[in-house]
């Protein structure tokens, strides 16, 4: 292959890997949008992906747990100083050590509720400055071996076109 056919060849490639991450993004945005809505209307966060009648893989609106997140550092510090006063660090700035908020963030989201139970005393606090705070949810495509396997010889036997090159190949209305 000649330098020029190489360049061709990278120009195409690069343009059309453009234009697929592209319609990619609208496609899982879409997707997103779609097990949203049937996650409220039936309660439905998984579906099969098939490729004329083969499963191919699976489609899922991923709902992470939520997260400790300070919302309140003034609280949280004049808490922590009062109940574990050895944990605050005294500098220029005051600041809980980050080992220590890591800790008390994985043991929050544990229990589901912005308490520490205090390991010498037994005694349970609520802890100012931290809320429970959820995580968007997103879409998680598997596709294992056997589909990545059936869309590459979709996509060699043109069995695709109808389902991908529509929007790629799309000229815009007009613009000819």
């Amino acid at each position: 292959m000649s330098l020029k056919e190489t360049a061709r060849r990278a120009a195409i490639l690069d343009t059309l890997s453009k234009m697929i991450a592209a319609e990619l993004k609208t496609a899982k945005n879409d997707l997103e949008t779609g097990l949203r809505a049937a996650k409220t209307e039936t309660g439905t966060q998984t579906i099969t992906v098939d490729l004329d009648g083969t499963d191919i893989g699976k489609a899922t609106l991923v709902q992470q747990k939520p997260a400790a997140t300070v919302t309140d550092e003034t609280a949280l510090l004049a808490w922590v100083r009062d109940i574990a006063k050895s944990e605050v660090t005294v500098r220029v700035v005051t600041e809980i050590r980050p080992a220590w908020l890591a800790q008390l963030k994985k043991q929050i989201e544990a229990v589901g509720r912005p308490e520490w139970a205090d390991p010498e005393t037994g005694v349970i606090h609520d802890v100012p400055g931290v809320e429970l705070v959820g995580r968007a949810a997103h879409t998680r495509l598997t596709v294992p071996e056997e589909g990545r396997a059936a869309i590459g010889e979709a996509w060699r036997s043109g069995a695709l076109t109808a389902v991908v090159m529509p929007e790629l190949t799309a000229s815009k209305e007009g613009s000819e």
